[in-house]
C-alpha cells in the first residue's frame, strides 16, 4: 500500500511498503536506547544514541536525495553529539531532540515547500503517535492477508542488506585486530567497548521496568521511522497569518496608531532619560528612593514591558498595508524599537551592578543571554517594520534565532566561568566582601580550581572550609575516575578531576 496523497501537485514520499525493514529499525533503535540509556547516568551515551537514531532515520528515507537542509541538520547533530561527550546540559538535550525531529522532517517530507513546514510536520506526527500505531497494525494485517507473513520482497531486501554490510564488517574486524596489536590505546578502547557490549548482551535481565522502557522507546520511535503522509494542504501554522480586521478607515487607523506610538515613545523616553541620569551617569538619587530599589528591584517588570512592546508593535504592523506602510508610522515604530533597545541596555547594566553586589550565578548568565535574544528579536522586528516583512517571517526568524542561541549555549562552560569570576571578585576586594562558598560547591567539578585558590588564600574561615571541601573532592574524584562507566563519561568533568588529583593544594 503506497501513499498517493499530494501536496501542491507533488507526490508524497513513499513510506508504507517496507514493513519488515520498519520492524528491524524499531528493534535496532530500541536496542540502542537500552544499550545507551537504561540504568545508566547517560551523558556521552546521549550523543551516541542521537547519532544512531539519525542513522536509522536516514536508512528509512524513501530515496537517497540529499538537500542542503538535510546535510546541515546531520552536521549539526554531530556537533551537538560531540558536545554531549564534553559536557551534557539541558540545552544540549533540547537541541538534539529538535535536530532529530528536523532530520525526520527533511527525510520524509521533502515535497513540502520549506524547512519549517517539514520540521513542524514531523513534530505534528509525534503528537499523532497513537494514530500511527493504529495505522501500522492495519497495514500489517493487510500485508499478511494479501502476501503472507513475510513478503518475498522483504526477504530479498534483507538478504541484499546483509550482502552489502557483512563483507565490510568482516574486513573492519580483520584490520581492527591488526591495528590493535600495533596501538595499545586503540586496543584498550576496543577491549572496553567489546566488554561493554558483551556485558550488555549477557546482562539482559528482563523485568517489568525494562520491558516498559522498551515499549516507551518503540512507541515514540515509530513516528520517526514511519510518519504520516504529507498533507494535501498547508497546515494552519504554515499559512500566512491574516491581517487584523479593519474597524475604521485607513486614515483614522494611521492617525490612531501614530498617536499611540507617539505617546509610548514619550513615556519610554522619560524612563530612558531617568536611566541615563541616575543609572549610567550615577548621579545622586532624590530623597525617598534607595539605590538598591532603583537598581535591583523591578527588573522583571522592565523585561515584561519590553516583551509587551514587541507584541504590540508586531500586532500594530499587522494592519492593512495602507496603514502599516505609512512612512511616519514606520519611523515612529523604529524610534520605539530604539527606545526598547535603550531600555534593554539599562537592564544589562542593572544585572551587571547586581552581580557586582551579590556575585554571579548561572541563572544571571542565562538572564543576560535571554536579554540578548530579546535584543535580537527587536532587530528582526526593525527589519519587519522597515522592509514590510510578514508576521510569519518574523515568527520563523525568531524561532531560528532561539534555536541558534540554544545551539551556541550548549558549548559554553557556564559553571567554569561563574566560579572563577566570583572568586576573583572576592580576591580583588581584598577579601572584604562575602563569598558564597556553598554556591561554588554546588557548581561541581567546574569550581574545583577556584575553590583551591580560596583554600590557599590564608587562615580565614573561608580557606579552612575550602580546604576541607577540596580534601573530600579529591577522594571522590579518585573514585569517579576509577568507576565511571563509559556512558557517563564527560570530558570536562574528567579533566577537572584529573587536575584536582594532580594539584598540591591543601
Amino acid at each position: 500500500m503506497e501513499s498517493t496523497e499530494t501536496f501542491q501537485g507533488v507526490p508524497a514520499p513513499i513510506i508504507a511498503p517496507r514493513i519488515g525493514f520498519l520492524f528491524l529499525s524499531l528493534v535496532a533503535l530500541t536496542a540502542l536506547a537500552d544499550f545507551c540509556l537504561w540504568r545508566e547516568n547517560p551523558r556521552l551515551s546521549v550523543g551516541l544514541f542521537a547519532i544512531g537514531a539519525a542513522g536509522i532515520i536516514l536508512l528509512n528515507r524513501p530515496g537517497m536525495r540529499w538537500t542542503r537542509y538535510s546535510v546541515c541538520v546531520v552536521t549539526l547533530i554531530f556537533g551537538a553529539a560531540v558536545e554531549s561527550a564534553i559536557d551534557l546540559c539541558f540545552s544540549n538535550v533540547l537541541v538534539l531532540i529538535a535536530l532529530v525531529l528536523a532530520l525526520a522532517g527533511e527525510t520524509y517530507y521533502e515535497p513540502l515547500r520549506n524547512g519549517w513546514s517539514r520540521w513542524s510536520e514531523a513534530a505534528w506526527t509525534m503528537v499523532k503517535t497513537p494514530v500511527r500505531w493504529i495505522s501500522l497494525m492495519i497495514e500489517v494485517a493487510d500485508q499478511v492477508r494479501e502476501k503472507g507473513p513475510m513478503p518475498p520482497s522483504a526477504v530479498r531486501r534483507a538478504a541484499r542488506m546483509a550482502w552489502i554490510i557483512v563483507p565490510g564488517l568482516a574486513m573492519t574486524g580483520f584490520f581492527a585486530v591488526i591495528l590493535g596489536n600495533g596501538n595499545a590505546l586503540f586496543a584498550k578502547l576496543a577491549a572496553d567497548w567489546t566488554t561493554a557490549i558483551s556485558n550488555w548482551i549477557l546482562g539482559l535481565d528482563l523485568n517489568f521496568q525494562r520491558i516498559f522502557f522498551w515499549g516507551f522507546v518503540a512507541w515514540f520511535a515509530l513516528p520517526l521511522l514511519w510518519p504520516s503522509p504529507a498533507p494535501k494542504a498547508e497546515r494552519i501554522w504554515i499559512k500566512e497569518m491574516p491581517l487584523l480586521p479593519e474597524f475604521t478607515t485607513p486614515r483614522t487607523a494611521r492617525l490612531q496608531s501614530a498617536v499611540m506610538l507617539g505617546l509610548l515613545n514619550s513615556l519610554f523616553c522619560c524612563v530612558n532619560t531617568i536611566d541615563v541620569v541616575y543609572l549610567w551617569a550615577r548621579q545622586a538619587l532624590p530623597g525617598g528612593v534607595s539605590y538598591s530599589a532603583f537598581v535591583h528591584q523591578g527588573v522583571s517588570s522592565l523585561i515584561m514591558a519590553t516583551l509587551f512592546s514587541a507584541i504590540l508593535l508586531a500586532g500594530m504592523f499587522q494592519q492593512a498595508r495602507s496603514v502599516s506602510a505609512w512612512m511616519p508610522l514606520r519611523l515612529l515604530g523604529l524610534v520605539w524599537i530604539g527606545q526598547n533597545l535603550m531600555l534593554l541596555a539599562g537592564l544589562f547594566l542593572r544585572v551587571k551592578l547586581y552581580v557586582y553586589a551579590f556575585d554571579l550565578t548561572v541563572t544571571r548568565v542565562n538572564l543576560v543571554l535571554f536579554l540578548a535574544l530579546v535584543a535580537a528579536g527587536f532587530g528582526l522586528l526593525a527589519i519587519r517594520v522597515w522592509r514590510q516583512r510578514t508576521l510569519g517571517w518574523l515568527l520563523h526568524a525568531n524561532m531560528v534565532a532561539t534555536f541558534f542561541l540554544f545551539y551556541t549555549v550548549q558549548f559554553l562552560d557556564t559553571e567554569g566561568f561563574v566560579a572563577p569570576y566570583n572568586v576573583n571578585l572576592w580576591k580583588n576586594s581584598n577579601e572584604m566582601r562575602a563569598l558564597d562558598l556553598p554556591y561554588l560547591e554546588s557548581l561541581g567539578p567546574a569550581a574545583f580550581e577556584p575553590i583551591e585558590c580560596v583554600a590557599r588564600s590564608g587562615e580565614s574561615d573561608y580557606a579552612k572550609t575550602a580546604a576541607q571541601y577540596i580534601k573530600n573532592a579529591r577522594v571522590e574524584s579518585g573514585e569517579r575516575l576509577e568507576k565511571t562507566p563509559w556512558a557517563s563519561w564527560q570530558f570536562r568533568e574528567m579533566r577537572w578531576r584529573r587536575k584536582l588529583l594532580a594539584s598540591t593544594a591543601p
